[in-house]
């Protein structure tokens, strides 16, 4: 590809050379200095051409990802990591003077430090190396798609661009946590409580050293602390801490509404976060905790264990869940094609080339018979069926011998010529409106989305596999261009911004079918309990205000054997707090629409939660939401209650 500045010297010289050989201008010298260098110009295109072409393909991409200064084959939240990108080239490529590369970030994140751009030469033994940092805020996962090369002369006169689609996904795990629910990015030396100070007050069978007592005839001998014993002249026998685990199952709800927001600071990632804390938190104090991931259509579970595989277990499905995407035709057909085409272009320009996916001239013309308009031609068909059928021929030589009036032969041609426009205008006038209406593909709106349809159907079509014909039905078939370009963007991490109501006004995000999934994964993890549980819920409920009767079946099922479920509801951030004041409105003021629409919107959304509340409470669940007080300290507060209760009894 030539720049500016290639094109204007070709055209300088070239019309130089042209000027002087076939003019016989400025003599001889100037002939042979102008295709002197117009052939210099010409070959170093041609080797330039070459030589990327050559070296485009024998480029190798490393890619490593440090954290705490060891290569991690994750990324953890809310920790730093360093992103090594290492470009070789194999042995035999030929080598490239000047080569800017950048590689692509995931959707969503930015660079803290560093460059992700590098600029020297790649050569066989002279690698380019990318380091920059990056700070994942929330659980879920990034992909990497690969590393953007711009080839280049020293003159700056060609010019092309690859990329190297190198593929790689990274789970980023939830932060660790200590056992009170704080955040840690170091190892605790110690994990156990201050000296006197025990978790259950009550002596069995544990680990944990709980008192010392004289001995009593039937103690086992080995339970005898020799050195209190020598110092003391007598049995001295030790009692340790009974061990009284508590078993919690984390319920978090992955459907549709969970997903929405911003990447990062979507609700599931936050009750991803929320409940990977409390998973650390419970196994480090010795409990046992379960999960649950569920959405409209099934439930993902892990029995309840304690083991440090388990909770690693954990902490990968709970990556997993953060970083799902909305489902399909999220948005309208617009804006998919735009995020389509543009990322299509930034990372298939092999592919959206010219040579390999031109775009038909006749792609253009717009045909009168697919489009609603195509009722047009039922008119000439409808006003000969007048005039031939309905008794209109009469009517119209009537009227035509009364504007025309002939009166000698000579005026018989001009009574027929009238007779005959009057009997066929409506054929002109639909030829010429079916011709205006093929032109008008060829204007610019039309001719733009059109080419970027027939240019991603192709793209499409290639990536899939598939027959020709997949590229006419991408072109003319609106849902199934969408549902694959919905396709496309979440295969690259790439989320658009979606539809939250349909044409109708309905929420489209509802997902009334999780309620069942949720109620039925409850009841399930009764039947298999074994001891007063907690059962933490962490669902977007608030738009189902009238449709839980089967949750809350489920949670009095849970009550009635003697467990606790606490429910935690995702709060937006432009709805104010319930037990924050609203500022009264000024009845002499002005309200615009934005305003009015708004405030109702508040008012019905604390209407839902008002009344998911009350039924959740009256079946005797405890309700609370994620931006109130402390979500972690809560749910451990209550596994203190709930053991405090066993040992009382």
């Amino acid at each position: 590809m030539l720049t500016a500045r290639g094109v204007w010297l070709l055209i300088l010289v070239g019309l130089a050379a042209f000027w002087s050989v076939w003019f016989a201008f400025y003599g001889a010298f100037a002939a042979i200095f102008s295709l002197t260098v117009l052939l210099w110009f010409i070959g170093e295109w041609a080797w330039f051409i070459a030589r990327t072409t050559a070296a485009a393909g024998r480029v190798r991409v490393e890619r490593h990802l440090v954290q705490n200064d060891r290569e991690q084959p994750n990324l953890w939240a809310k920790v730093e990591a360093t992103i090594r990108v290492r470009l070789a080239l194999s042995p035999g490529g030929l080598s490239l003077p000047f080569v800017a590369a950048a590689d692509k970030l995931p959707f969503g994140m930015g660079v803290v430090g560093g460059d992700r751009r590098m600029v020297g030469r790649l050569a066989v033994g002279e690698p380019l190396d990318i380091v920059y940092r990056l700070y994942p805020l929330a659980p879920g996962l990034v992909k990497f798609e690969g590393v953007e090369l711009r080839f280049a002369d020293y003159c700056g006169f060609f010019y092309q661009r690859v990329f190297l689609r190198v593929p790689t996904e990274y789970l980023v795990l939830p932060t660790l946590a200590d056992e009170e629910g704080g955040q840690r990015a170091t190892k605790r030396l110690n994990s156990l409580p201050p000296p006197g100070i025990h978790r259950l007050r009550r002596p069995g069978g544990g680990s944990e050293l709980l008192d010392l007592r004289e001995y009593r005839p039937g103690d086992p001998p080995k339970m005898i602390a020799w050195k209190a014993t020598a110092r003391r002249d007598q049995l001295i026998t030790k009692e340790f801490e009974n061990d009284v685990p508590v078993r919690c199952v984390l319920f978090l709800d992955a459907s549709n509404g969970m997903r929405l927001g911003e990447p990062g600071n979507t609700p599931l990632a936050r009750a991803a976060g929320v409940g990977a804390a409390v998973a650390q938190a419970a196994s480090a104090n010795r409990d046992i905790v379960g999960l649950a991931v569920f959405d409209e259509n099934h439930t993902q579970l892990m029995k309840p264990a304690r083991t440090q595989a388990h909770q690693m277990q954990m902490l990968r499905h709970f990556a997993e869940a953060a970083a799902r995407l909305p489902d399909l035709a999220t948005a309208d057909l617009p804006t998919l094609s735009k995020f389509a085409y543009s990322l299509a272009v930034e990372m298939y320009p092999d592919l959206l080339d010219k040579r390999v996916n031109s775009r038909p001239f006749g792609l253009f013309w717009r045909p009168l018979f697919d489009s609603r308009a195509r009722f047009v031609l039922l008119l000439p068909v409808l006003w000969s069926a007048y005039v031939f059928i309905g008794g209109g021929f009469e009517t119209v030589v009537r009227w035509t011998r009364n504007v025309v009036r002939p009166q000698s032969l000579n005026d018989l041609p001009w009574f027929v010529a009238f007779g005959l426009v009057f009997l066929l205008w409506p054929i002109p006038l639909t030829g010429l409106y079916w011709l205006v209406f093929g032109l008008s593909g060829f204007f610019p709106a039309w001719a733009n989305e059109l080419t970027r349809r027939k240019q991603l159907a192709a793209l499409f079509a290639s990536l899939d596999g598939d027959t020709p014909a997949a590229i006419e039905r991408y072109i003319h078939d609106d849902e199934a261009f969408a549902a694959r370009a919905d396709r496309f963007l979440l295969a690259h991490r790439v989320q658009p911004t979606p539809q939250l109501h349909d044409a109708h006004g309905n929420y489209r995000f509802l997902g009334a079918g999780k309620v069942a999934v949720l109620a039925d994964a409850i009841v399930r993890s009764v039947g298999t309990a074994r001891d007063n549980e907690l059962y933490v819920v962490l669902a977007d409920l608030v738009e189902l205000h009238g449709q839980l009767d089967r949750l809350l079946a489920a949670v009095r099922a849970a009550r009635a054997r003697h467990h606790q479920v606490l429910v935690l509801l995702p709060w937006p951030a432009d709805v104010p707090s319930p037990h924050e004041p609203r500022p009264k409105r000024n009845r002499g003021a002005r309200q615009t629409l934005n305003t009015l629409v708004e405030e109702s919107l508040i008012d019905g959304y604390l209407t839902k939660f008002d009344a998911v509340r009350a039924a959740l409470v009256k079946a005797g669940a405890s309700v609370s939401r994620f931006d109130e007080d402390d979500p972690v300290r809560l749910i451990l507060q209550r596994l203190e209650q709930i053991r405090g209760a066993r040992i009382r009894k």
